[in-house]
């Protein structure tokens, strides 16, 4: 595993949008009230040759607090599932597998297409109960690498708003068949937020959003074996209360308008 110089990064549309994510974390780590304390993001940051400049306008406390949610998620099914299976898909550079303690006994994937992957291999190792899978995650033969004879969490973080609706019931249709039995946690963005953004997104990365979510029933209709456990607005969140009372003022200001209340929303279900 490679750390000790710099990497020049090359990726193009959704993929890049990867950064995004990983510089929330890296800078959240450095907040004297860090709310990840995500250290391996910042060392990961700190040894990329990137423009990161240009991703500051991105909402990085909202990405942190989705992830904090998630993990919560996570953490409260391992406790009553020690021997589990853990999906995470569409990693990036996505620490979660290093930045929980996971107990031994659970096994691990982290998928996403091969260039990231072989751009993960240089901060990450394959080691027992954990494997990278080299796919985009609407080719399913990665699934038969996985063992269905546990219960499943699968995260799918920051990632739907990048398929289109066919495609997310095609991959919820699949993954609901494949495994007996689990939870998944993803986040969705309504037509607000994907329209106030996209321009900005597509000049920055390339990248496009292709879902949008205003009814969370429609996500429910999508996979009958799909049960909703919850259903959360990232800004009712508690780790909200963690963001300097600055941000936490602007953000309070805008939920006052309803299309921001729901811009992203943080959806458990069970099947």
């Amino acid at each position: 595993m490679v750390m000790n110089k710099t990497h020049k990064i090359n990726l193009e549309n959704e993929k890049e949008t990867l950064l995004i994510t990983l510089q929330a974390k890296a800078l959240d780590s450095r907040s004297r009230k860090t709310i990840l304390n995500d250290k391996k993001a910042d060392k990961i940051i700190k040894m990329i040759d990137y423009d990161f400049e240009k991703l500051n306008s991105f909402g990085n406390e909202i990405m942190v607090v989705r992830a904090k949610q998630l993990d919560d998620w996570l953490e409260e099914f391992l406790a009553v599932n020690e021997k589990a299976t853990v999906l995470n898909l569409g990693c990036g550079l996505d620490t979660r597998v290093s930045r929980l303690n996971i107990q031994s006994d659970v096994i691990w994937f982290d998928v996403d297409y091969p260039d990231v992957i072989e751009l993960r291999k240089l901060f990450f190792a394959p080691k027992v109960g954990y494997k990278m899978l080299s796919s985009a995650v609407t080719e399913f033969q990665w699934l038969e690498n996985i063992p269905r004879d546990r219960p499943v969490m699968i995260i799918a973080e920051g990632l739907l708003e990048y398929l289109a609706e066919d495609e997310v019931k095609m991959l919820l249709n699949r993954l609901t068949s494949y495994f007996p039995h689990g939870r998944i946690a993803f986040d969705v963005m309504n037509s607000f937020a994907v329209k106030a953004g996209q321009d900005q997104l597509k000049e920055t990365t390339g990248a496009v959003h292709k879902l949008s979510v205003d009814d969370v029933r429609d996500v429910d209709r999508l996979d009958s074996k799909i049960y909703r456990t919850d259903s959360l607005s990232v800004f009712r969140s508690k780790y909200i209360h963690k963001l300097p009372w600055k941000i936490r003022l602007t953000y309070f200001a805008l939920c006052l308008i309803p299309g921001f209340r729901n811009m992203m929303r943080l959806l458990l279900y069970e099947f």
